[in-house]
């Protein structure tokens, strides 16, 4: 790469280092917060900004002597005299543009970044030893890298927010404050606010049906829900709301999901496709398959312009999500910090699904059921997991035939029954639901204790 005629500001950088030397370096916090060495042009100036950090870290005012005092410390001992140090304070003894340098700065450091990148691309397409697939992937980190150093990070102080901030803040909140998940039993411990929801679950507690029919109450009551699927297909998710809807009418002539999607057909059926196709539920399902999350995040966009209005989006699920990442556990953890950072930026409500670590499929669920799933403990704002209730009957000396026999019985159970732990709650306290699962007709039906069957339909309008 030709280093004379890459994009530079040699008097900006000249200025910026400028207003570093004066006040103490009062600056130097905001200024390092943005840029590092790495982002200066000059070779000289990598070194100067060095070199002030240290001293600044060190409790050492940084001045002109300070800096050559130190350089003489290092083996950058001769490469910067003192003249120059001199012809750099006399520049500028204020700070005030000192953020708008920074920028600038960082601005030219990008484009270097990019067209470096964009030679290395070439050079992998030129030799042909990787498909583009890979030669992608490889590259993609590059500008990831570049395209979260372009994001300024927003620092509001403490009047400022009060002054400016706060009653919109609270406005935008209180927007969502009569928000109903439609199951009565979670809406009495948690307020369904705009965050980042993880829900997992061991196999056969239904948590792709819970979470589907969980977005088409809320879209019932009239919230925007998108359903991005990486599994299943338009029809079987709607074929579940048939089937649900069906048993709920009438549970002795319900068909199930997978009869209606082989062609079964009854005139309780028909009539309700036809209720359906009149509905103003706003519910729509995304087909997904190679997205990425970013991939994911700009079809998402154009649906979350409005942080008073933003949708409900389920994610199905977690692991499936398409990453460059070598580490499968970093790449979930890049694709969980991505969302959050999307679902603080525009309000919107994430709810993902999680698949659970194998190793704790036999035992009661806990945040070590999400070991594999990188860290959402930390990142997510809710942590819900769903079980089968013989799970809390299982104990530690049972053999594994023994866990697994009991296991298989309670599979077989119509309905099953279904715990919901909450094991992370920013919003307020953790707390359990209970939850009889239809699962041949796709229904979730809370109750305050298992055995309190009535009808299906007063359980869910309760």
């Amino acid at each position: 790469m030709d280093q004379k005629n890459l994009p530079n500001d040699i008097d900006t950088e000249k200025a910026l280092l400028a207003a570093l030397l004066v006040r103490n370096g009062e600056i130097i916090p905001t200024v390092a917060a943005i840029i590092s060495e790495n982002d200066f042009y000059r070779p000289e100036h990598k070194i100067i900004f060095r070199v002030i950090l240290q001293l600044y870290a060190q409790k050492i005012p940084p001045n002109i002597f300070s800096v050559f005092e130190e350089l003489r410390k290092t083996d950058d001992a001769g490469k910067i005299d003192f003249a120059y140090l001199r012809s750099i304070a006399e520049l500028s003894y204020t700070t005030a543009y000192a953020v708008g340098n920074t920028d600038t700065i960082q601005k030219k450091s990008n484009f270097r970044r990019l067209i470096q990148a964009a030679e290395n691309l070439s050079d992998s397409a030129r030799k042909e030893t990787m498909s583009p697939d890979e030669i992608i992937a490889e590259h993609q980190i590059a500008l990831d890298a570049i395209q979260r150093s372009t994001i300024p990070v927003q620092r509001i102080s403490f009047a400022h927010f009060f002054a400016e901030k706060f009653k919109t803040n609270v406005a935008e909140t209180k927007a969502y404050a009569n928000r109903s998940t439609g199951f009565y039993n979670i809406d009495e411990h948690q307020f369904f606010l705009p965050g980042l929801y993880v829900i997992g679950a061991t196999p056969a507690a239904g948590k792709t049906t819970f979470c589907w029919q969980m977005l088409e109450q809320l879209a019932t009551k009239g919230e925007t829900c998108i359903y991005c699927s990486y599994e299943m297909s338009q029809l079987e998710l709607f074929a579940k709301s048939l089937a649900r809807e069906l048993f709920k009418r009438n549970d002795d002539t319900a068909l199930t999901a997978a009869q209606i999607r082989k062609g079964g057909i009854s005139t309780a059926l028909e009539r309700l496709v036809v209720d359906f196709a009149d509905s103003q539920r706003k519910l729509s399902v995304m087909e997904l398959q190679d997205e990425t999350v970013d991939d994911l995040l700009r079809l998402l966009k154009p649906f979350c312009t409005d942080k008073s209005k933003a949708p409900v989006v389920c994610i199905d699920y977690l692991q499936i999500i398409p990453t460059s990442r070598e580490s499968t556990k970093i790449g979930i953890d890049e694709t969980v910090r991505k969302l959050k950072k999307f679902q603080r930026d525009t309000n919107t409500t994430f709810i993902v699904i999680s698949a659970f670590n194998r190793m704790n499929y036999a035992q009661s669920v806990s945040f070590e059921s999400f070991k594999e799933s990188g860290n959402i403990e930390y990142t997510a704002d809710v942590v819900w997991a769903l079980q089968l209730d013989i799970m809390n009957q299982i104990k530690s000396g049972d053999s594994i035939s023994e866990s697994r026999r009991k296991i298989e019985e309670a599979k077989r159970r119509q309905p099953r029954l279904i715990q919901l732990k909450c094991l992370k709650n920013r919003q307020g306290t953790n707390y359990d639901c209970l939850f009889n699962y239809h699962s041949a007709h796709d229904l979730f039906e809370p109750c305050a204790e298992w055995g309190e069957i009535g009808t299906a339909n007063s359980a869910i309008q309760r």
